[in-house]
């Protein structure tokens, strides 16, 4: 694509190519067009420019300064240059254009209402008067209207709203002679919005589809009131119009008119009533009621808007973002179809917007308007079939084929004889095949590749003939990708059909496809080991080994030969001595605190089945478990029996357990032990520390008594006084003590790198909702984290955690699934951050984040006053800044006449970020209906006044991304 510069005289300035070619390199050139902003073209682009080129590029594409083009469809456009970003350092000329068309919004016009009807032409002529445009074409020469506006406005706003009350659509036009623009022309058409015939297909040409339903807007009657009529006596209490005593019948019977003027929808309300149920499943009542106020001046004109109305919103909403991957050309307002085979979902939609890039060679398109289509194979058959029936019946076509080596047509020939390749093309010029093998470009298909397998023969039919089953594998469900007929390794799709041939078919649409591979679920969770077998084949015993712990991981209280734990170990091997490694044994909790009775089984982790295997031990006094069989008296018994299976209650037959000795017999008395040192003299006098439940008896001074609710449970401790029991205290600097348990600490100083508080089913403060977790503090870092419970303490999936670190704090919950972040919060130095989900979940969710720090907590003031320029003296401007949002105030006095000139540089950290946002009119405080457009943009401050005499004032607020400036006044 080139682009030609002018300037305002149109002399050309100089040549920029998207291809590199030309002296200036253009990038990034974006034409947007929208159907909302028609006739509007808006085009930015970049130019990149060396050190030498610099002052020739400023001069060249410098704001006012023309660009002329020619697009695809042979549109001529010239556009005016509205802005401009020149960066010095990275040699980058950033310019943005809108279609030299705008400048009609620089022409004003008045009120008007016509005397009689009146063309398209007559009205965009009337309102055009004098601005140098002409009508080109015109596709509405004989369609009139009498057409009134009631208030002033701009000659671009105006001829914009005849075209909506024509139905038609304009478009500005451009004829050059060479690159002299000789004629610029509006041109008047019908709306084209047909089909464009374009699919985009889910996984092909779609990344993603996500879909958004709500009721907000649903409706299923409505009441609707119109404009108020004009007064025939002089009064203004005047009633709006309504539809009450309109006599309407609609002929299909879905709409109702009935006497207090509602209009319902007979077959919504039976889908949506709140009536509703499995008794009354056609409710003809309880409607979703509306009240809507429209224009119309007539009952005629109102019972239409409404039925317009409750047409679109009957049903509930239904939006969707679609993300395109490729994008053709498509016009504006043309229909496009998006297809899902996953969801079943197929929809049209039109095209809203168009943004074009000819150096990226993209097109992005934003779609809207969509609806459901039913997508019915026969009636494509039909509609293909009735379009070959009207071709031309002259019309005929030729089939050329050539056979070749590879598919870049290597020795080409007429004769398939030793060939791998076959084209095929449909010529309606000549019988005569081409022996040109760029004719057959991308038409070569391998003929000849490895033998695969032969179809499988099936039963013989009644007529003798034997009929085949064949198969073939691809990775996409039509066959065409990956398609193979000698193995489906790898493949998702496998396609089969039968016939009475043995040589399996070569063309994937000869089979009917399915999906027989779907994504690889998730790996189960690896259940428990088994227990041992009998010995096998080779004469090898499998020895069962038992040991006894207090905690889970076998290392506190290990024994092999004492039961009296709270865990047992368990594991297998050929060897018959027990290991004494807590570590090779998998530990089971068989002595729970709450004094369960044990009897069920101990439930292990679900295999790779699903199921849930239960380890099961009994206990009793012979190798057969017979004599003195128990489930839950382990501590008098000589063996332990146990088994696995899946299901959870113990069974009391001894026979399905292996029982193992625990406790062998009552060795012999060992020999008497060396004799102890001699011990330090004792005393009657020694206080005695006694630990029991009641009172000491005869307790003599300085005694103490440890107590309380049970002997694992002490209290209290006292001191005997000589003649009573009084409560005392330990006073000691430095207590070594393994475990703490059940205590309060009362002005303690705790040293230590690690603390952990776990908690269960504790109530959220403020609200009923439950939670388990822990807080921690390790070294630095302050940590709350656990889950949130139902009413009866079971987690519902959510996560919270709140750390607080040196560098701030970090705060977030979790959406169900355990993962996905629904708000976090971050204070770190000095800024909060925000971030709340928006959709998905996952590696598919999307997040809005915002930050907060002091600067948008203030308020930032500047003033310049008393400046003078060239045009304007008397020059005040106010800067006054919050967060993102800027307001400028100003105020001047003409000097000249002189349209579109800069009044001053705008200051850092005020300039707008989108300068379309920047400008207003500014009222004259001189002369009454006298005007100055004002623009403000990163380059300065604009005006373009109506009149070079009078002063003006006003204010304008737009939304900057500049930093905060540095040397302004700061109001709290």
């Amino acid at each position: 694509m080139e682009y030609y510069f002018s300037d305002r005289k149109s002399n050309i300035l100089g040549v920029g190519s998207t291809d590199g070619k030309g002296e200036w390199r253009i990038d990034n050139d974006i034409e947007k067009q929208s159907v909302d902003n028609r006739p509007a073209v808006e085009l930015s682009l970049d130019i990149h420019f060396t050190n030498d080129q610099e002052q020739a590029v400023n001069e060249m594409a410098k704001a006012t300064n023309f660009i002329m083009y020619q697009d695809e469809e042979g549109n001529a456009h010239q556009m005016v240059i509205e802005s401009v970003d020149h960066d010095s350092l990275g040699h980058i000329h950033s310019i943005v254009a809108s279609d030299a068309g705008n400048d009609l919004i620089n022409e004003t016009v008045g009120a008007y209402k016509a005397d009689k009807p009146y063309t398209i032409a007559d009205y965009i002529t009337r309102f055009t008067n004098d601005s140098g445009w002409e009508i080109g074409v015109n596709e509405f020469p004989k369609n009139v209207r009498t057409l009134e506006w009631t208030s002033e406005e701009s000659s671009l706003a105006r001829i914009i709203a005849v075209a909506k009350d024509f139905d038609a659509v304009l478009s500005f036009g451009f004829e050059f002679v060479g690159t002299n623009l000789v004629k610029h022309v509006i041109n008047i058409r019908h709306e084209t919005a047909g089909d464009s015939l374009i699919s985009f297909e889910m996984n092909k040409d779609i990344n993603n589809i996500v879909t958004h339903l709500d009721t907000y807007d649903m409706e299923t009657s409505i009441k609707a009131y119109g404009a108020v009529p004009e007064s025939t006596d002089g009064s203004t209490n005047q009633d709006p119009i309504n539809l009450i005593g309109y006599n309407w019948t609609d002929p299909t019977g879905q709409f109702v008119l009935d006497q207090y003027g509602f209009l319902h929808d007979t077959i919504a309300v039976q889908k949506y009533s709140r009536l509703l149920s499995n008794s009354n499943p056609n409710p003809t009542q309880s409607d979703w009621n509306r009240v809507k106020t429209f224009d119309s001046k007539s009952q005629a004109a109102l019972l239409q808007a409404a039925l317009a109305d409750l047409k679109k919103y009957n049903h509930p909403n239904e939006t969707y973002d679609i993300d395109l991957v490729n994008s053709p050309y498509v016009p504006l307002n043309q229909t496009v179809h998006i297809a899902d085979e996953n969801q079943q979902l197929f929809l049209s939609a039109k095209v809203l917007s168009i943004e074009r890039c000819r150096a990226n060679h993209s097109v992005k398109l934003t779609l809207g308007e969509f609806v459901h289509e039913n997508v019915s194979f026969d009636e494509r058959l039909s509609e293909l079939a009735n379009q070959m029936a009207n071709m031309a019946k002259t019309l005929k076509f030729y089939p050329w084929t050539r056979y070749a080596d590879d598919d870049k047509g290597t020795n080409m020939s007429a004769l398939p004889a030793g060939k791998k390749y076959r084209a095929i093309v449909w010529s309606d010029k000549t019988s005569v095949p081409s022996d040109n093998p760029a004719d057959y470009a991308n038409r070569w298909e391998l003929i000849q590749g490895k033998d695969g397998a032969d179809g499988v023969p099936g039963a013989k039919g009644a007529d003798g003939k034997t009929s085949y089953f064949h198969t073939a594998w691809a990775n996409d469900v039509s066959g065409q990708s990956g398609f193979t007929v000698s193995g489906g390794d790898g493949k998702k799709y496998i396609g089969t059909y039968s016939d009475f041939t043995k040589a399996d078919s070569t063309h994937p649409a000869d089979y009917n496809w399915a999906l027989f591979k779907g994504a690889d679920g998730d790996v189960g969770p690896k259940g428990d080991e088994g227990l041992p077998g009998k010995p096998g084949a080779d004469g090898r015993t499998a020895y069962a080994h038992f040991a006894y712990a207090n905690s889970q991981d076998g290392k506190t209280d290990f024994s092999t030969t004492d039961p009296n734990r709270k865990y047992i170990g368990f594991y297998s091997d050929f060897t018959s001595d027990d290991s004494t490694n807590p570590s090779d044994y998998s530990w089971s909790l068989i002595k729970g605190a709450d004094g369960a009775n044990g009897k069920d089984g101990v439930p292990g982790k679900p295999g790779a089945d699903g199921k849930t295997p239960y380890f099961h031990i009994a206990y009793a006094d012979s190798s057969d478990g017979r004599t003195n069989f128990s489930l839950d008296t382990p501590a008098s018994r000589k063996y332990i029996g146990s088994y696995t299976d899946f299901t959870q209650a113990d069974s009391a037959n001894p026979a399905v357990y292996s029982w193992q000795l625990v406790q062998g017999p009552k060795g012999d008395t060992g020999p008497q032990g060396p004799q102890g040192p001699q011990g330090v003299p004792g005393s009657k006098d020694v206080p005695y520390p006694y630990v029991q439940l009641d009172a000491p008896a005869n307790p003599k001074k300085g005694d103490t008594w440890w107590h309380g609710t049970s002997l694992k449970d002490a209290t209290a401790v006292q001191r005997y006084d000589g003649s009573k029991w009084v409560d005392d205290a330990i006073a000691q600097a430095v207590l070594y003590i393994k475990e703490l348990n059940s205590i309060i600490l009362n002005s303690a100083e705790i040293n230590s790198p690690n603390i952990n508080v776990p908690f269960q089913h504790v109530r959220i403060s403020g609200s009923e909702i439950l939670s388990s977790g822990s807080l921690t503090l390790h070294g630095a870092s302050y940590v709350i984290s656990g889950n949130i419970e139902d009413n009866s303490g079971k987690p519902n999936g959510q996560i919270y955690h709140t750390e607080v670190n040196p560098d701030g704090l970090l705060s977030y919950i979790t959406q169900t699934d355990g993962t996905t972040q629904m708000h976090t919060s971050r204070i770190s130095m000095g800024v909060l951050e925000l971030t709340d989900l928006v959709s998905g979940l996952g590696n598919s969710a999307k997040y809005i984040t915002s930050t907060f720090n002091a600067h948008d907590a203030v308020d930032y003031y500047h003033k310049d006053s008393g400046l003078e320029t060239n045009d304007v003296k008397k020059l005040n401007i106010s800067y006054s800044r919050k967060g993102p949002n800027v307001t400028i105030g100003i105020a001047f006095e003409m000097k000249t006449g002189n349209g579109w000139v800069k009044i001053a540089n705008i200051r850092p950290g005020y300039s707008p970020f989108n300068s379309d946002d920047a400008a207003r009119l500014l009222g004259s405080m001189s002369y009454t209906g006298a005007a100055c457009e004002l623009y403000v943009s990163a380059g300065g401050i604009y005006i373009i006044p109506w009149r070079g005499q009078g002063g003006y004032a006003g204010s304008l607020s737009f939304i900057t991304h500049d930093a905060y400036p540095t040397n302004d006044a700061v109001v709290n």
